[in-house]
């Protein structure tokens, strides 16, 4: 089992910073003096109890994909209303898609160690395009995930 300190040398060693929908990431590919790409990457890392809170992106997929680590649950909640929990991990699911204005979320089940995953977003990621989930207002919409909307907002 990891110590906090391995946590710490790995974050410091990708260089990750805070994200703020919960964890840590850093881009790797993405907008930069030039203008927009086509396309952005990131790292992104959730330790032990950390979650990714749901949000949405407007106009823009992105695609998950398994480094390493604890697995990973990944909550994807359609333009139907319908859950789709996926597990991210060498004996689940390597990449999960999500598709534009679909809320989705994410949590480490064990709640030890940290899990390690990139994530792509076609077109690039611009905070213009994100948005964080409202607990009261998902709430609303869909009463019938009381408690995972609970946990991860």
């Amino acid at each position: 089992m990891e110590s906090n300190t391995d946590y710490l040398n790995t974050i410091e060693k990708l260089q990750l910073e805070p994200h703020p929908e919960g964890g840590y990431y850093r881009q790797l590919y993405g907008n930069d003096a030039m203008g927009k790409k086509d396309i952005s990457t990131i790292y992104y890392m959730l330790t032990g109890s950390d979650i990714s809170a749901f949000h949405r992106l407007h106009g823009v997929t992105e695609i998950w994909y398994y480094h390493a680590g604890e697995p990973l649950l990944l909550y994807v909640i359609d333009m139907d209303g319908h859950l789709t929990v996926h597990e991210l991990s060498p004996k689940g699911e390597m990449q999960v898609v999500i598709h534009p204005e679909e809320w989705f979320a994410a949590e480490i089940p064990s709640k030890k160690g940290f899990c390690l995953v990139g994530c792509a977003v076609a077109p690039a990621f611009s905070f213009e395009n994100f948005e964080l989930g409202h607990k009261d207002a998902l709430l609303q919409q869909f009463p019938q995930y009381t408690e995972i909307i609970e946990r991860l907002t």
